[in-house]
């Protein structure tokens, strides 16, 4: 996902789980920090010593991807300092005045920064910058090859005028606790300033309030230690004043956010760090991610490919944020940024489902079942909350990307939790909002939010997006071919989740809808393209029609999109004109020399540079940088392509899965899961489906152990860098014949997923 399509449609604009028992120990934490600080079944994360350096957790490398720019992409990240799924996310700054306010290689520390920007694209709102200082404004630096960039914690030692400030942040679910020191017998400052709002001192410390959040304002409390002094400069900054102190005093700080109240504040800061020393929150911060990372224990050929593995496990579990908090009576609520007011329950935010439904999804319900529960219900409750789901929140809902394809990961789990392998959010009214999205027509202040189907009715009576019509261009641009495959990959998985609760009326309906693709495929050129309210081809062919960016597609170009029919690889495989043919196009794309024109974008936007860059290193038209192309080689396998689809995943996985980022956009955690998924051998090609389809898995090994299911194991026998073929597969001893091989085996009865590696192939496709 990037910036174009905010662009431009900016500028056309303008024109679950069960309360957990409580014991005496945590008692004072109740129902709603318990969900953060337990696993299944009331199992609290790990509370017994650690040692740093043979974890799990310090395989990670936060820094990976942030050494990226507005015109070319590693990633896009931030080396983001949270809990899983934090209602908060701190990072450095150093780059004021930009969404890329990181640079890895700058000595300059303008402040930790607290931020909840998912992406550079989208922006941040209700961020906060802490700086300790000497006491005025000079420059203050640091390097970041000499600090530590932890997901549990930052420590950095800062210079101003030549002097040292230590400095150490470990985040909570909703506020930090910080130790500064200062040089001897020096006094300090911690200053802490909004772009927009107004401090006061209040009782026991600094009160804050960000009135320029989108969606709300954030509410900041932070307690003043003994010894110190709050103060307000401005109506934008905060500060505590340290006195001079002997060497080796340490300041501790404790401060939490809401977005309800500062009252709320305070009671979240009481919650989960009265008492507390920054080495107690530590330890339950590293824990919690060992916890989580450990559910999946992986050993690689190259030892290396471990951290790849983790870094990519722990940013895809950094969103959606979780964005409620706890009432007076310990149960979950929120602020509705759409409603304006405090409501019960759950809320999630800051995932766009464009990306997110292809991948990170189904990692979430391989791995993370219990706390995909909790995301769906926040989705629900951000459903009921504006009257629609929403397609890309932050807070409330932007204008970005298109397509309902909130309605893959909603309907993937209905289905499962018909299985009774998903629980903790209300089926029904999720059934509800995908319906809606299905088959109720928005009116145009929603549609122009990106709500809903834009053209649904058309959609509906000529099995396309008509690509001229008025309403079409405005919310969707040049983007109706895209937009016609997006609603039918759309409605599959709503038909899915329609048979699976016993509406089979609705389901047939569903599933006839979503084969209408067949409907922009052109038989002459082997391409989708758009369609006309008449029925005409929209534009002149010619060959590099194909290559052109835009003109009917979503950040790429007729080539990337050949094959994005997912849901229906035996349709696709009969418009190719068979198994063959398929493989062969397939294989094309791999091979031919990238190449791309501007299209209807009309300038060259940073997906393109990036696409060029993946085709120069052996991939062709294949623009793994970006979303369109991400079930190509999944489509391949399960068509019958095995081979060749074996190989390009491993090429794929080595070349563009490094320590030091991606070959795009990472996401919000959708490129990280495709890794994550694909390294594990498994791919879901159909939200709602069961089948998970096979690759070649990069780990020798993994060990997926989930609270409440069975242990599954996955073993690939004699794998390494050259031994990428499966000669077979095996699941508790049974040789499986096809594919795939069914979710809901591997989660009820776990047990041994077994591949046999080879370095021949075994097809010749």
């Amino acid at each position: 996902m990037g910036c174009w399509h905010i662009l431009a449609t900016f500028i056309l604009s303008e024109a679950s789980r069960a309360p957990a028992m409580k014991s005496e120990a945590t008692a004072n934490l109740g129902f709603c920090l318990l969900q953060h600080n337990f696993g299944v079944g009331g199992r609290m994360f790990r509370r017994q010593p650690v040692h740093e350096g043979s974890l799990l957790v310090d395989k990670v490398n936060i820094l990976a991807g942030t050494q990226s720019a507005s015109d070319f992409s590693h990633g896009n990240t931030l080396p983001l300092i949270a809990r899983p799924w934090g209602f908060n996310h701190w990072a450095v700054q150093n780059q004021e005045g930009t969404a890329w306010y990181f640079n890895p290689g700058s000595e300059v520390f303008e402040g930790l920064r607290c931020t909840h920007q998912p992406s550079p694209w989208i922006g941040d709102y209700a961020n906060f910058v802490i700086l300790p200082s000497l006491g005025d404004d000079a420059t203050v630096t640091y390097r970041a090859d000499e600090s530590t960039f932890k997901p549990y914690m930052l420590e950095t030692n800062l210079t101003q005028h030549g002097k040292p400030i230590h400095f150490r942040m470990v985040p909570s679910m909703h506020g930090a606790i910080l130790h500064v020191e200062f040089p001897e017998e020096h006094s300090g400052q911690l200053q802490f300033k909004y772009g927009g709002g107004d401090w006061q001192v209040s009782e026991g410390g600094l009160s804050g309030t960000d009135r320029g959040a989108k969606g709300g304002a954030l509410h900041i409390f932070v307690e003043t230690p003994d010894g110190a002094e709050g103060i307000v400069e401005s109506n934008e900054k905060g500060v505590l004043k340290f006195k001079a102190s002997p060497k080796g005093h340490r300041w501790t700080v404790r401060l939490a956010t809401s977005f309800v109240s500062s009252d709320q504040a305070k009671k979240s800061l009481h919650q989960e760090l009265a008492g507390k020393q920054l080495e107690d929150v530590k330890e339950e911060a590293l824990g919690e991610w060992e916890d989580l990372l450990s559910r999946a224990k992986v050993t690689f050929s190259d030892a290396e490919r471990s951290k790849v593995f983790y870094t990519n496990l722990y940013r895809g579990m950094l969103f959606p944020r979780f964005s409620w908090e706890c009432d007076d009576e310990d149960q979950p609520m929120h602020f509705s940024p759409v409603a304006g007011d405090v409501r019960s329950g759950r809320l999630v935010t800051d995932e766009g489902f464009w990306d997110a439904y292809r991948t990170h999804y189904p990692m979430l319900s391989l791995i993370f079942p219990d706390r995909l529960g909790e995301i769906i219900d926040g989705w629900v409750n951000a459903y009921e909350d504006q009257g629609w789901l929403p397609t890309w929140p932050s807070p409330d809902q932007q204008f970005s990307m298109v397509g309902t394809m909130g309605d893959c990961s909603l309907a993937d789990a209905i289905v499962k939790s018909t299985q009774g392998l998903l629980s903790g959010f209300n089926r029904s009214r999720a059934l509800e909002a995908i319906f809606k999205d299905a088959f109720e027509e928005p009116d145009e202040e929603t549609a122009n939010r990106a709500l809903g189907r834009v053209a649904l009715k058309e959609y509906i009576e000529k099995g396309y997006v008509p690509s001229d019509t008025s309403n079409v261009r405005k919310v969707a641009d040049h983007q109706s071919a895209a937009l016609t495959l997006n609603y039918n990959v759309a409605d599959a998985c709503i038909a899915l989740a329609a048979k699976a609760v016993g509406d089979d009326e609705r389901a047939k309906v569903l599933a006839d809808r979503s084969r209408s693709f067949k409907r922009i495929f052109d038989n002459s050129t082997g391409y989708f393209r758009p369609v006309r309210q008449d029925g005409s081809w929209d534009g002149n062919w010619d060959d590099e029609e194909a290559v052109t960016w835009g003109d009917g597609f979503t950040e790429a170009s007729a080539a990337q999109y050949r094959f994005y029919a997912p849901h229906d690889v035996t349709g696709l495989t009969e418009l190719m004109g068979g198994q063959e043919k398929l493989c062969k196009n397939i294989h094309a794309m791999l091979e031919d020399r990238f190449r791309f024109h501007a299209g209807s974008y009309g300038i060259k936007i940073h997906e393109m540079s990036e696409a060029e860059q993946v085709g120069s290193e052996g991939f062709g038209l294949y623009s793994h940088n970006n979303q369109p192309v991400h079930d190509v080689l999944y489509v391949a396998a399960a068509a019958g392509c095995r081979s060749m689809a074996q190989k390009t995943l491993r090429h794929v996985m080595s070349e563009l899965y490094t320590l030091d980022g991606w070959s795009g956009d990472e996401d919000t955690g959708e490129m990280s899961s495709w890794y994550v998924l694909s390294s594990l051998g498994l791919y879901s090609l159909l939200p709602g489906s069961d089948d998970l389809i096979l690759g070649s898995p990069e780990v020798t090994s993994a060990e997926l152990r989930v609270p409440g299911r069975p242990v599954l194991t996955i073993e690939a026998e004699g794998n390494s860098k050259d031994n990428v073929y499966v000669q077979n597969v095996k699941l508790n001893g049974n040789t499986v014949s096809g594919a795939s091989v069914k979710y809901t085996e591997l989660a009820k009865r776990g047990g041994s997923l077994r591949f046999q590696m080879s370095s021949s192939a075994i097809d010749a496709l």
